[in-house]
């Protein structure tokens, strides 16, 4: 799931992991990483996981309209506003349409020391994706992959790909997408 290959509503069945919602076959495999990462940073806790397209949807349009009036925090952080779709160019750099987030597969977390996108120390981000294949998971929008990926550097998105194809990726240094260029068809 991405802007080159939008779903409709997955509804994969979920579980309960430290506070947000993920796809039920990858919760285990997420309670350990959890655990491998407070031994690195006790501070370390999951923000987001799953994410209907509905809330999405929100989400998206709400970023939109800081974008588009110059909020601070935002990517357009002069005061002076810009067009919509000035503003959704903006947005897509850090957060994707309604059924274009990989939250909405269930597979997809954000995880940090902190609440705010690339604050977390870069050491211990590198300590994370370093465990991350481990446990089945890549960091999933990785600094100088945004060509192929689309979406600019995020420190706390973590995708679930499987033990073999996170340390085939890991090993390789393979975003998702260029990993599945490499797949038969």
């Amino acid at each position: 799931v991405n802007r080159a290959h939008p779903k409709e509503e997955l509804s994969p069945h979920l579980t309960t992991v430290a506070g947000v919602q993920v796809d039920s076959r990858i919760a285990e495999a997420l309670e350990k990483f959890l655990g491998a990462a407070q031994a690195i940073d006790p501070s370390e806790h999951l923000i987001s996981a799953y994410r209907s397209v509905a809330y999405q949807e929100q989400l998206f349009n709400g970023y939109v309209e800081r974008e588009m009036a110059g909020a601070a925090g935002s990517l357009n952080n002069t005061g002076q506003p810009i067009s919509r779709e000035e503003a959704e160019n903006n947005v897509k750099t850090y957060s994707q349409p309604a059924g274009s987030s990989e939250h909405q597969t269930g597979l997809a977390v954000d995880i940090s020391t902190v609440d705010a996108l690339n604050q977390s120390p870069k050491d211990v981000v590198a300590e994370l994706r370093k465990i991350a294949p481990n446990y089945g998971f890549i960091l999933r929008f990785p600094e100088g992959g945004k060509s192929s990926t689309g979406v600019d550097y995020e420190d706390w998105h973590f995708r679930y790909v499987g033990i073999d194809n996170a340390k085939y990726m890991a090993k390789h240094n393979l975003t998702l997408e260029k990993y599945l260029k490499l797949l038969p068809q």
